[in-house]
């Protein structure tokens, strides 16, 4: 009798749970709609050029050029195309590169929230 009270509460305990966390998802959701729809947030970038060295490992995406370490975005997947083409077949690659692409606003970016900048990759330089 007690065990299956327990297990009752357990399945309560649960789905409460289930239903704060999809809750807080929806709310995150919409505030980051409302930052895409700011104007501060859409300002126009040119693209540059960047040379340094590309690492990628887990949870590292990132270029070191000139000083400054930049979160990659590449959506392209132009960078994993070219370490394949130098033979680098597995997940960590590390290479010098250059790119071109559009550098986002100072903040928090990648999984860690740990760089301040982010170059999205559109094309790369020789």
């Amino acid at each position: 009798m007690l065990k299956r009270k327990l297990s009752i509460i357990g399945v309560m305990v649960l789905i409460v749970a289930m239903i704060g966390c999809s809750h807080a998802v929806s709310n995150r959701d919409d505030s980051v709609e409302n930052n895409a729809l700011s104007p501060a947030v859409q300002k126009t970038a040119e693209d540059i050029i960047l040379r340094g060295d590309f690492k990628r490992s887990f949870e590292i995406h990132e270029l070191e050029a000139n000083g400054t370490l930049y979160y990659v975005s590449d959506p392209k997947q132009l960078l994993m195309a070219a370490s394949e083409k130098m033979g680098q077949r597995h997940y960590s690659k590390s290479f010098t590169t250059c790119v071109v692409g559009m550098v986002g606003s100072e903040g928090g970016y990648g999984p860690t929230s740990k760089y301040q900048n982010q170059i999205t990759v559109h094309d790369l330089c020789v």
